[in-house]
């Protein structure tokens, strides 16, 4: 063998191989640098414009959990209250798929709390509450609360709890209003400033007061000397509204959470004040028992669920008026006025659902003229003011996959309705009194057997 001639030949080779890999080598480097170029000028873009544009590779933290919620908000957990509480329940939920899965709309203090815990969430929920039996509480996998949207937008059904507007923002009022400023700084410090604003800072202890003072402008009613100021007058209007936010309840209202869904989503309806009813029909209209809920079994599925223990209220001991829920035929009036747009989304929930029919739907719009009069039969653009713009704050709050404000990172810190230790009831006045307090306390007490 002539091992000259080899050695060139090898020689050649090596050297055309190193000429490759080099070509090779450099042609990646060129690459490398021009994708980090077009990121940073993407994410400059981006922050530029105040919205993140989120990368798969930014959702690999949460990815195991497979929650919804987790792919928007990448850098958070979903909260226990969201989730199912039995293993049981929540083996079923891996068995159902997206399309298939129905999202609990939670609307605060439209008696969802009640519902939720019939379907096995966990929100307000007792440890060893069971879910109920039947298709409803199975295929309700996911649920939409607030600032906490968990649900898979190609859901089968969107399920919403609805209550007369007018009772659920006095239930709201009530439910929210501390008890004085070192309780309210003590137990809820992330809501201070907020609640501080309207119930302290401004004379809205009692409901008839933010309506005579607050959305009226008058001197003051039953006893009452203050005089409103114009940046208080301010605050009235825009918490009933829910255009700024001093309680949650009143915004995260029905607009909130209507415009928070897919536009094509398919809208079932429970009807607070015929629950029976209504969860008997979805039941059989998804292929279920006609009937699973009777009179015997009603007040076992559905106790009442979140009150508000008004006996550690001092308010209550020095209400000028008949009940803490009380208000004149005047300010149920201007309530409903500045409320005409949250009856127009009430109505367009009514109008969406599959589960209800003409005479249903009337049958709520009539009881809520009980009320409101002619404002339950104004429709959008008959309204004094015209229905808010919401786009921002459903970017903030209920987030998009592929796109959220940082905002909604700062947001979502501290998150909602965090659990207290239960306390002491204190008995204000005499049992008889105490009882008849308790009657009108605010809460979903609601009375049994819900319209059977």
């Amino acid at each position: 063998m002539n091992f000259n001639n080899f050695d060139r030949k090898f020689a050649l080779y090596h050297q055309r191989s190193s000429g490759r890999w080099q070509l090779i080598l450099f042609a990646a480097a060129i690459g490398f640098a021009f994708i980090s170029i077009q990121l940073v000028a993407i994410r400059d873009k981006s922050n530029s414009s105040g919205v993140n544009n989120l990368q798969v590779s930014n959702r690999f933290s949460h990815s195991t959990i497979g929650s919804p919620y987790e792919q928007i908000f990448v850098v958070e957990r979903l909260p226990k209250f969201q989730m199912k509480l039995s293993a049981e329940a929540q083996q079923i939920e891996k068995t159902i798929s997206p399309t298939d899965r129905i999202c609990f709309v939670h609307v605060g203090k439209a008696g969802g709390s009640t519902v939720g815990c019939a379907l096995g969430f966990g929100l307000h929920c007792k440890n060893n509450t069971e879910m109920m039996d039947g298709l409803l509480p199975r295929r309700t996998t996911n649920m939409f609360h607030a600032d906490c949207y968990d649900c898979y937008d190609e859901s089968a059904y969107f399920l919403f709890v609805v209550r007369n507007p007018l009772e659920r923002i006095k239930s709201a009022f009530l439910y929210e209003r501390p008890y004085g400023v070192n309780w309210l700084k003590d137990n809820f410090p992330q809501y201070y400033e907020k609640r501080k604003s309207f119930y302290m800072d401004c004379p809205f202890r009692f409901m008839e007061d933010w309506a005579q003072i607050g959305l009226m402008g008058k001197s003051g009613s039953k006893g009452s000397k203050y005089r409103v100021r114009e940046e208080c007058r301010a605050v009235a209007h825009h918490a009933v509204w829910g255009t700024r936010r001093y309680q949650e309840h009143l915004y995260f209202n029905y607009q909130f959470h209507l415009e928070g869904i897919p536009e094509n989503a398919k809208v079932l309806t429970i009807r607070n004040e015929h629950l029976v009813d209504d969860w008997n029909y979805i039941e059989h209209y998804l292929g279920g028992k006609r009937d699973i809920l009777t009179p015997d079994n009603a007040e076992f599925a559905f106790p009442v669920i979140n009150k508000k223990n008004m006996t550690g209220d001092p308010s209550v001991k020095y209400d000028p008026y008949p009940n803490p829920k009380y208000l004149s035929e005047e300010s149920i009036n201007v309530l409903c006025r500045n409320l005409c747009n949250e009856i127009v989304n009430y109505k367009k929930i009514l109008r969406r659902s599959l589960n209800l029919n003409y005479q249903q739907i009337e049958q709520s719009i009539s009881e809520l003229r009980e009320t409101c009069g002619k404002y339950a039969d104004y429709e959008e653009g008959d309204c004094y003011m015209d229905m808010p713009q919401i786009e921002d704050k459903l970017m903030i709050y209920r987030g998009y996959v592929d796109k959220v404000q940082p905002q909604a990172v700062e947001a979502h810190q501290k998150r909602l309705e965090d659990p207290l230790p239960p306390r002491p009831k204190k008995v204000i006045g005499t049992e008889e009194e105490q009882e008849e307090k308790d009657l009108v306390m605010d809460d979903d007490a609601y009375p049994l057997p819900y319209s059977l």
